[in-house]
Parts: structure tokens; C-alpha cells; sequence
């Protein structure tokens, strides 16, 4: 047990999700307008690179799971290419699954740091925003892959504090709002999760300030993993 007085690791990621929940909770019924304006300030790049890898892969009657799902957006996107497509929906906040009442699939209030589904229970695992707002975004990652099928694909899009000077400084005022309206921190490279290999790729746009990485099940995220410089990295587009 802990010193008294001393948390556990567990019991500093619980306080973290139970802040997280209630932020967002409260945020749920105007999430879709400020969603829509980040897409258009900074995240649709990133975003469409992600649907397009997923409509590339998924097939008929794929499990797919939306982790971090909020309002839906994510998960109706993905019916409309393969409608028979069974979709489980996760977040840490009820009533942002509230707003997803019209998405056909099973929705469960969770964290995505502890997923409750047995190892390899989906084809295709997608989170768009999330890692951000976790106190461990390589734990996030590694439970992705956990429950993920042999031959099943991780796709995910997060923020990065993006490369250079004036690009740090251009986007400060974002990334603040983002921090305090959003509870998300722009990730530094030694938080960042991603793999380097074969199967796997890392697509940065606006100077790193967006990222949309696919993973594979023989992928591996933790300490001592990430590429450092990160040679591979590929850039979509510029600014």
C-alpha cells in the first residue's frame, strides 16, 4: 500500500478521468460547434487522413471501436462508407454519449486507459482528440493494441507542440484555449505515442502542430520505443 498521505498511480489516473469527465460533461451540448471550429482552425487535415486510412481497410461487418467517441461525429463518418460496420462507442463522459443516441452500436462509459473488452476484440480501432486529454497517452495507445485483432488497424489523430519558433508562437493562443477549454495539452516528443516501422506511419501537418498515425498489431508504444529524431515523420502539407 502507499505511504499515507502518498496516491497511487492508480488512483492519480482516476482523479485525472474523473476531471476530465466532468469538463466535458459540461461542455457536451456546444462540443459540436467547437469541434467543427477546430477542424477548420487546425484539425481536418489530420482528420481526413484518418477516415481516408480507415475507408481504405475496414470491411463489411468490421468491429470497429470509437475510443473517446464524444458526440458520435467520429463513428457516423465511418457508417456512411461501411454501414454494416458494428461500432462500440467509448468516452469517459455520459453526457457526450448522450449526443450519440442516433449512432447505432453499444456505448459504454469508460476510460480509454482501461478498456473494458477482452484482447483482440476489434478489426479496427480509431481515436480522433484523445490523447491529449489523458494523463498517459502511451498507456492510451498500448490498451488500443491490446484489444485489437491480429490483423487489425489503430488509427489516431492528436495534438503536438509544433516545430520552430514562430510556429510555437503562432499557435500559443490555440493551444491555450485548447488547454484550458478542452483540458488538452499539446504533446511533447517524449510523450508522444507512435512506432516506427513498415507498417506503421506518422503524418504531421501544420508544422506538427496536427498528427494522424496508423498503427498495426505488431506495433509497439512505450519508453525506450520512440524515434528520436523522428527521421521517418512525414509531412502531408505545410501551412
Amino acid at each position: 500500500m502507499p505511504a499515507r498521505g502518498a496516491e497511487s498511480p492508480l488512483s492519480v489516473l482516476d482523479a485525472h478521468s474523473g476531471a476530465v469527465s466532468e469538463l466535458y460533461d459540461g461542455a457536451a451540448s456546444s462540443y459540436e460547434h467547437y469541434r467543427a471550429l477546430w477542424l477548420r482552425l487546425a484539425g481536418a487535415s489530420a482528420e481526413e487522413a484518418m477516415l481516408a486510412d480507415v475507408s481504405a481497410v475496414i470491411r463489411p461487418g468490421a468491429r470497429v471501436l470509437d475510443a473517446g467517441a464524444g458526440t458520435g461525429a467520429l463513428a457516423r463518418e465511418i457508417l456512411t462508407f461501411e454501414p454494416s460496420a458494428t461500432v462500440t462507442l467509448l468516452d469517459l463522459s455520459a453526457e457526450m454519449l448522450s449526443h450519440a443516441e442516433d449512432v447505432p452500436g453499444e456505448r459504454v462509459l469508460a476510460s480509454v486507459m482501461d478498456l473494458p473488452f477482452d484482447d483482440e476484440s476489434f478489426d479496427v480501432v480509431v481515436s480522433s482528440w484523445v490523447l491529449e486529454t489523458v494523463s498517459d497517452p502511451r498507456r492510451a495507445v498500448r490498451e488500443y493494441l491490446r484489444v485489437l485483432a491480429p490483423e487489425g488497424h489503430v488509427f489516431y489523430t492528436f495534438c503536438s507542440q509544433p516545430q520552430g519558433f514562430f510556429s510555437r508562437a503562432g499557435s500559443l493562443w490555440l493551444r491555450t484555449a485548447v488547454k484550458y477549454g478542452f483540458a488538452g495539452e499539446f504533446l511533447k516528443p517524449d510523450r508522444t505515442p507512435w512506432h516506427d516501422c513498415e507498417r506503421s506511419h506518422r503524418w504531421r501537418f501544420h508544422g506538427g502542430l496536427t498528427s494522424e498515425v496508423a498503427l498495426r498489431k505488431c506495433c509497439e508504444v512505450g519508453d525506450g520505443l520512440l524515434p528520436v529524431p523522428e527521421p521517418s515523420t512525414v509531412s502531408k502539407d505545410t501551412p
